[in-house]
């Protein structure tokens, strides 16, 4: 999920994995899409809130209608003053005076009473205040995780993506919620460093404080010590070893990408980004790649693309090894980056979207 600001009069959203849909506010503040290459108006007024998530626009209106742009259609989903949805490859989620409400191929209540709750791409986990119940929302069912009835049920509980993982108090069990299965990965557990990310939890074990991974239902002991840092991504985790050494955890393997420490490294959805003496690398599909031989001037990066301004001003996106350049120096005010599309302000009238190698503007 992203939640994009306004920046003067412009503001951008875009898409699923396959990418083929953004939307962007004029310079008169109406409501635009692109969708499969053809642009059009959706709304005449400026959005109070304006979101993205899969093939979907969400925005709220003037009138504090929730409106909801997908395949083409537009259609109103709820209507609440402040209304803040969250939104994500698969769902839209919000809560109205406590009532819980999701959105996959229907709007659906799952508590009149809710009080925590964390809305990830394809589950919302949740505390009914009702039932006393924690429990997650994934694809079209409601399954209960902790009974509430004996007080807080949880120590800590983090999600990402697809999976939930969290501490009960009364079993002092850690567990992990993956595709409609619970997983108990530790025993005896009072606290826990984890992190959550898509298809995977990063945690230290409680019993002989060793560094795993649960991936896809199986564990993988991948240091006898915690890290010095780790971080954890889509389908990707990267961390320092004890001797300092750069490692990347990746469908099911461990490869060292660095025998030292560089300058500076970080996860970004299913990338690792490294800047390293004056190169500005990306570890992707299993290998390093220097995408160029100067660190740019500012970048943004999106599961396996990233949008780059370059030493000489000139705007690029590198996806799979190819580097495109988008628009030429002082060419363009700003930018935005989300999967493998990009809209680029190139002044007050003028919007360009890249995508699928192409460029458009309107």
């Amino acid at each position: 999920m992203r939640r994009l600001l306004f920046i003067l009069s412009f503001a951008v959203i875009s898409a699923a994995q396959g990418q083929d849909v953004a939307a962007f506010v004029d310079f008169f503040y109406r409501v635009h899409v692109f969708d499969h290459g053809k642009f059009s108006q959706i709304d005449p007024q400026r959005p109070k809130v304006l979101e993205l998530g899969g093939n979907k626009v969400v925005f709220r209106d003037i009138r504090d209608d929730l409106m909801l742009y997908q395949n083409g259609e537009l259609k109103r989903l709820d209507r609440a003053s402040g209304l803040e949805p969250t939104v994500t490859d698969h769902l839209v989620g919000y809560s109205i005076a406590g009532i819980l409400k999701v959105y996959d191929d229907r709007l659906r209540t799952l508590t009149p009473n809710v009080a925590e709750f964390i809305i990830e791409d394809s589950l919302v986990a949740f505390k009914d205040e009702i039932q006393q119940h924690i429990s997650v929302y994934y694809r079209g069912e409601t399954i209960k995780l902790e009974d509430q009835l004996a007080g807080n049920a949880v120590v800590d509980w983090k999600a990402a993506d697809n999976v939930v993982a969290w501490i009960s108090s009364f079993d002092r069990l850690f567990k992990v919620f993956y595709r409609g299965r619970i997983y108990q990965l530790s025993d005896l557990v009072t606290e826990m460093d984890f992190q959550c990310g898509l298809d995977m939890v990063a945690y230290q074990d409680a019993l002989d404080h060793s560094f795993k991974v649960f991936h896809q239902g199986t564990i993988y002991d991948l240091e006898g010590r915690m890290p010095h840092r780790y971080e954890v991504g889509k389908g990707v985790m990267a961390w320092l070893d004890l001797t300092n050494a750069l490692k990347v955890f990746q469908g099911g393997k461990v490869s060292t990408v660095m025998d030292f420490a560089p300058r500076k490294w970080a996860v970004v959805d299913s990338l690792l980004i490294i800047e390293d003496q004056a190169f500005f690398n990306v570890f992707s599909r299993g290998r390093l790649q220097t995408v160029e031989r100067v660190v740019p001037r500012s970048w943004q990066a999106s599961w396996s693309t990233i949008a780059y301004v370059d030493v000489d001003g000139v705007l690029k996106v590198w996806r799979d090894g190819t580097t495109q350049n988008i628009v030429g120096p002082q060419l363009y005010q700003q930018f935005e980056l989300n999967r493998n599309l990009v809209i680029v302000r190139l002044n007050n009238r003028t919007a360009r979207v890249w995508w699928r190698g192409k460029t458009y503007d309107h």
